[in-house]
């Protein structure tokens, strides 16, 4: 009689929940609590086999985290993500539209025209230049700090 015997991997679902998928949620404009997607944590482990049947796990070689949405794998450091907020969200793209070279009051009206009243456009851009302004020396257009050069008349700028 023969006894075939040996080892092999196998991918076994060790459990499911929800979490914040850094894919699905940059993808999506709902809420926190909408973002959520269900996940599966995944192991993946040496099992002794018995005629090529598993029989018992003997090692565990890593685990992994499955977005069930959009089936991206993450490690299993992601189930501490958390989404950027809607307020972080506009402060990076204020950040990025004045470090682009677009002009301070330009970028405030350019909020106004995406839904924003004219206080919410000028504390937003405030929070990120904070003082920090430079003006063009041929069209007096002001500036983040940092902006060499006038995006509308090519003009140098000063500090």
């Amino acid at each position: 009689m023969f006894i075939i015997f040996g080892t092999r991997g196998r991918e076994v679902n060790e459990r499911s929940g929800q979490f914040n998928c850094p894919n699905c949620c940059s993808q999506q404009n709902t809420t926190t609590d909408e973002k959520k997607q269900k996940y599966t944590q995944i192991k993946i482990a040496k099992y002794f086999t018995l005629f090529f049947i598993p029989i018992f796990s003997y090692e565990t070689l890593g685990r992994y985290i499955k977005c069930n949405e959009c089936n991206n794998d993450y490690n299993e450091k992601v189930l501490e993500y958390v989404p950027p907020t809607f307020e972080e969200q506009i402060a990076s793209y204020v950040e990025q539209e004045l470090k682009s070279g677009t002009p301070i009051s330009m970028l405030v009206n350019k909020l106004k025209a995406q839904g924003f009243d004219e206080q919410q456009s000028t504390n937003a851009v405030n929070n990120v230049v904070k003082g920090n302004i430079v003006s063009c020396h041929q069209c007096k257009m002001d500036f983040l700090k940092g902006v060499e050069k006038c995006s509308l008349c090519e003009g140098r700028i000063s500090g």
